[in-house]
């Protein structure tokens, strides 16, 4: 059995406002957000290869911090689309043509650097089992129903999650989805969990921490750089 990441990073970060840079290329103590992402992965026992979407005109960039940071298991560096939903397919296809349609692929965002092994061990673990595992985290807040400026329902929290990544599915049935998706016209679809739901595919959660943000803003950005100062400290000197 292959466990194979598939890491979409084709964003230009257009809502980080004051950035040159794409946000998967900010860094973080020294290192860009895309490299603590697919380290993570890197250093995991039960993944096997990696396979990065990235849009065309980063890709020696990329490819250059894949040597640099000795990330030896990506193996594929794939030219993402004009969605996050074509950047997926991309890849996907490129790992099918390389891999059973019965191994497992962590979908995952290249921003959202703050998953460890254990979250990563837990997709495998339910994947196997169930053939799918969708990262999910329990809402919190009271979720409303807009109408004009007011409020026009207050939807019961109890039942509602949220979902992040790694979402976690076969190949050959996260391809599947991809390719009828595409024939029946849907381009740019959120991510994976919505669009194998919609076509009836079984979707199993797993709960996962809830630092495991996405970094889409500025604020966000800055969230990421205290939980991951907090992660180094902790290892450098001990503690919880």
């Amino acid at each position: 059995m292959t466990n194979i990441a598939v890491v979409f990073a084709g964003g230009v970060g257009a809502r980080m406002a004051h950035s040159s840079r794409p946000k998967q290329f900010l860094e973080i103590h020294g290192r860009p957000v895309i490299v603590h992402t697919l380290d993570v992965f890197q250093q995991h026992p039960d993944i096997d290869a990696i396979a990065v979407a990235i849009l065309p005109e980063f890709r020696d960039y990329l490819e250059s911090l894949v040597k640099r940071y000795e990330l030896t298991k990506v193996k594929w560096v794939v030219d993402g689309g004009s969605t996050g939903q074509e950047s997926r397919h991309n890849a996907l296809k490129v790992v099918a043509a390389n891999n059973d349609p019965d191994s497992l692929v962590l979908v995952h965002d290249g921003v959202r650097p703050l998953i460890d092994a254990d979250l990563v061990s837990r997709n495998i673990e339910t994947a196997l089992e169930f053939g799918s595992a969708v990262t999910c985290t329990k809402m919190t807040e009271t979720v409303v129903v807009e109408e004009g400026a007011g409020i026009k329902d207050v939807i019961p929290r109890d039942p509602l999650w949220t979902a992040q990544a790694p979402q976690t599915f076969r190949l050959g049935d996260a391809l599947d989805g991809y390719d009828r998706a595409v024939a029946e016209g849907e381009n740019d679809s959120i991510d994976t969990c919505t669009l194998m739901h919609s076509f009836g595919y079984d979707v199993h959660r797993v709960e996962g921490p809830r630092t495991n943000i996405k970094i889409t803003t500025a604020s966000d950005y800055y969230v990421c750089r205290t939980f991951l100062t907090l992660i180094e400290d902790r290892e450098a000197f001990g503690g919880e």
